[in-house]
This record gives C-alpha cells, structure tokens and sequence, in this order.
C-alpha cells in the first residue's frame, strides 16, 4: 500500500527529495489505453470506496437520536429555542460563497486555464454535472456538516454570545477562528498520518493524490468528524474558556470563508494571489497538492505557521513536477 504510513516519504529527507538511482524522480508513465480508461476508473474508485446504505442508516440514526436526546433536555428544563434566522444567515453566506467559488473555477477552468497555473502536469477532467451532484449528495460533506451547525445553533450547545445578532463582525474573531481551527486541525492531522489505526479514517481522501476542487470534502464520514467537525467545536470552546466572545456574524464570516477556501485549497489550478499567500504563510493549491503527493508534509490547511513552527512544512518549488493526474 503506497499510503501506508510507514512508507510515508520514502524519498524524503529532512524536507529535501532524494533523489532515486541514475535517474532521479520521475514523471507517472500513462499509457494511452490508461489515459483513455482513467476517468471511468477514477469514478469506480471513489464509488468503491463508500460505506453503502449502511453508512446512511447509521449516520442518519445518530442524528435522529441526538435531536431527540437534545429536544427532550430542552423541553425538560424549559429552554427556549434561539432565532432560527441567525443560523440561516450562515448557511446562506456558505451558500452564496459557493456560487463564486463555482463560477470563478468554470471561468478559470473554461477560458483561463494554462500551464503556467495548472498545478499537476496533466489537467484533471471531470463532469461539472457529476461533481456538482456529488458534491452535494456526499454523506461526508453537506449531510454531516448542515446537521451540525443546525443542532448546535437550535439546541443552544454554543456560548451565549453567538446568538448576538446585532454585533458587527470582527476581523480580528475571524482571524482568531482561523488560527485555533487551524492549529487543532493540524493536530489531528498529524496523528492520523503518524498512526496507522486513526490513518483508516483518512485514507479515503488520500486516493485523490493530485486533488481537485471538487475533491475537497471527499473522504469519509470518520474523516469529515475527526478533522471538520470535532476541531469546528473546539474551537468555540478553547476561544470561550480565554474570554474571547464571537458573535453570530463573526461565526457566519469564518464559516463562509472557511467552507469555500477550504475548496480552494484542493484546487488543481494555482490562484493570482498564491505568491502573496504563501509570502504571509497563508495555505494555497500548491501548499495542499504538495501534501497529497507527499503526505508528510503541510498539515495545516489555512496557515502554513504551524507546519513551518513545527517543521514540516515543504514548499512547491523544492519538490519535483513531475506529477500526473491519476485514478489512485
């Protein structure tokens, strides 16, 4: 198994590429019949790779069962149900946010795309329709994370001042969002590389090895709890537990951002603004697809602080190019 992780880097070195005998690293050979067959093949692995009915039954019986639990503790101690308005406010910003982020990528992909920005050597093809579809059908993706912020917004399981719908957005709670979301996100990133059993969870999302955008809420309903919404939750807990009091606009300002440069992020094309990010530490495509053809590198998804504090940050420009675009 290529992704298991003891074979994680095995021709890295202190961040550095060893080169292989004679040759050095080389490009992915596809041959023309591969070529040919690669979409196809690409759509059986991501089919294969899902939990069938089962994985809905469960998922959705876990959140049946926990609306339950939580209607009945609200009625039994006769709490009020908070203004539904201010969830939808988030979930439309997330909403529109999309709509950007899918034109701008057609536009990008359509009429400016280029090999000064294609990311992989060879351009991913895929089916707009497909990908829209399964974007929003993928039970790791809307019908984990809609849940989620509906059951902690109607059952009131967020701090007090959340529910402000009148303060105005703070950049500096946006920012600090960001920066505890990111830091735990880098945690258990780490983890699930360095040990084989958490790994499991994760390896899903690793058989896309040179991702794009549609790729980035593709793995699996462990994943999407372990690194989504476990960090999602802590973060509203750690920045409670210092003092720090973000309200309803600041939450719907990081989620939007979040959920949409999260997308970006597993882009197959680098973005104009890429060489300004990555001068601040800001995550890009580039940092994200070195992870996914490297994987012990660049854990952190927004900021690239951590990895570079910790040591394991590797830029785009120290790793070969050769990389090709294939059904892992």
């Amino acid at each position: 198994d290529p992704l298991h992780p003891a074979l994680l880097g095995k021709h890295c070195k202190k961040g550095k590429m060893v080169p292989t005998p004679k040759t050095g690293p080389q490009p992915v050979e596809v041959s023309t019949k591969e070529s040919l067959s690669s979409k196809k093949a690409y759509q059986l692995k991501r089919k294969s790779k899902k939990g069938g009915m089962m994985q809905w039954v469960n998922l959705i019986s876990i959140e049946i069962g926990l609306v339950y639990f939580l209607y009945q503790r609200m009625e039994s101690q006769q709490i009020p149900f908070p203004d539904w308005w201010g969830l939808w406010l988030g979930i439309r910003g997330v909403l529109y946010g999309h709509v950007v982020v899918f034109t701008y990528h057609f536009i990008r992909k359509s009429y400016l795309h280029g090999t000064g920005s294609n990311i992989q050597q060879s351009e991913p093809n895929f089916s707009w329709s497909q990908e829209l579809i399964g974007h929003a059908t993928r039970a790791e993706a809307f019908f984990m994370l809609v849940p989620y912020l509906s059951i902690t917004w109607l059952f009131k399981l967020m701090p007090e001042s959340y529910y402000d719908l009148e303060a105005p957005v703070s950049v500096l709670n946006v920012f600090l969002q960001f920066a505890v979301y990111d830091l735990i996100t880098y945690i258990i990133h780490r983890v699930q590389h360095q040990v084989e059993t958490v790994y499991r969870t994760h390896k899903d999302h690793h058989a896309y090895i040179n991702p794009h955008l549609f790729n980035a809420y593709s793995g699996s309903v462990q994943d999407t709890t372990l690194l989504i919404l476990i960090p999602l939750y802590l973060t509203v807990l750690v920045l409670h537990l210092v003092g720090v009091d973000i309200h309803q606009k600041d939450y719907a300002w990081f989620g939007c951002t979040y959920a949409n440069y999260f997308m970006l992020i597993h882009s197959e094309y680098s973005n104009p603004w890429d060489g300004i990010f990555e001068a601040i530490g800001i995550g890009t495509a580039r940092d994200h697809n070195v992870h996914h053809s490297q994987l012990k590198f660049n854990f952190g998804h927004f900021f690239m602080w951590w990895d570079q504090i910790f040591g394991t940050y590797l830029s785009h420009t120290k790793i070969p190019s050769y990389r090709t675009y294939k059904a892992a």
